[in-house]
């Protein structure tokens, strides 16, 4: 049984099986999770459905958002909400 067949985002070429990212356009092809594994960190990587701005799993951006193929619905989302605030003051 053959996978499902992939398009690109971007520029809606058919892809091959194997490919991680578009050979036209070099758009992802796979909506993973930016959070990339380190040395310091494990990363996500979980892989979320094509229409996802942030991750499922953890809520850092995906790939998607990041390459601007799809954009967030709110503007200040995963924002914390002090950034929101214009009159803050310590005291």
């Amino acid at each position: 049984m053959s996978k499902k067949q992939v398009n690109c985002m971007r520029c809606s070429k058919i892809a091959n099986e194997n490919d991680k990212f578009c050979i036209d356009c070099g758009a992802p092809l796979q909506n993973r999770c930016s959070d990339e594994p380190g040395l310091l960190k494990k990363g996500c990587t979980f892989l979320n459905v094509q229409n996802a701005a942030f991750c499922a799993k953890c809520g850092e951006p995906t790939l998607f958002q990041l390459h601007g193929l799809i954009t967030p619905i709110y503007d200040n989302a995963n924002k914390p909400l002090l950034s929101k605030i214009t009159n803050f003051h310590k005291f």
